[in-house]
């Protein structure tokens, strides 16, 4: 009996390099490939494979994504994750059943992977929705931490992480940027700033506010049941929460309706 794979990766290099590790062991066959999430989670659903090999990082989703929806499946596969980054980022994954293989993919490495897979084919046991919710947000942390910015002031360069940024409001037209190393003012507009940063926690209650949720100090109730915030450091300032996205930010920090 062979295992059917499915393949997911948005580099074509490295899908080919796994179904040629794949082509030396006979009980496993690709049926699939896979070069973004919503294409993958379409195809896991009509080909129901038996294991799926994801990398971490495609261009629309991130592989842990993928794998939620993998899950939800009357057949759930035995997933691989494929990823590039470093040693230290890898102990996100440490913490999970499920295997991993690390880029530039190790021949002996995989072979290692596989013979772990075939004792692992047998075993009804597989990663709980809960076990990749808790992965996935392990994995946004340590990106949340990973991710630099460089912003100018007064002539200097200053590199900032992720988690240092408070929160961002719009200023004539340009954005200036609140953090814990102070204010600086940029040219990036805020509809690109949160796309680029909405991925790492940051959320954008009103068209002049992009804030990072793990800096709310405060959720005030206003008039008429509106909300507004307060954030760590700037408490005198209150950011508020568009009527129309009241409901889903609630959602986001749990309030109950």
């Amino acid at each position: 009996m062979a295992y059917k794979v499915v393949v997911i990766d948005d580099e074509m290099p490295a899908r080919r390099i796994i179904t040629h590790f794949l082509s030396n062991y006979l009980d496993f066959v690709v049926v699939a490939e896979a070069s973004n999430g919503e294409d993958a989670i379409e195809i896991c659903r009509e080909k129901r494979p038996d294991v799926v090999f994801i990398d971490i990082h495609l261009q629309d989703m991130t592989g842990i994504e993928i794998a939620s929806e993998l899950i939800k499946m009357k057949k759930i596969p035995k997933i691989i994750f494929v990823t590039a980054y470093s040693d230290y980022a890898l102990k996100a994954f440490e913490f999970s059943a499920i295997d991993y293989l690390l880029k530039p993919i190790d021949e002996n490495r995989f072979e290692k992977c596989i013979k772990k897979l075939q004792k692992e084919m047998g075993k009804s046991e597989s990663p709980t929705l809960e076990t990749v919710e808790a992965l996935l947000k392990k994995h946004l942390q340590v990106e949340h931490c990973r991710q630099k910015i460089t912003l100018e002031k007064d002539g200097k360069l200053y590199v900032l992480s992720l988690k240092d940024l408070i929160y961002i409001e719009t200023e004539e037209r340009s954005t200036k940027v609140i953090s814990k190393r102070g204010e600086f003012i940029t040219n990036f507009s805020m509809t690109e700033w949160e796309e680029r940063l909405t991925q790492y926690g940051f959320y954008r209650p009103h068209r002049s506010f992009l804030i990072n949720l793990e800096e709310i100090d405060e959720i005030v109730v206003w008039f008429n049941n509106s909300l507004q915030v307060r954030m760590r450091g700037y408490e005198k300032n209150n950011i508020p929460i568009s009527r129309n996205k009241v409901k889903e930010f609630k959602e986001l920090v749990g309030i109950e309706n």
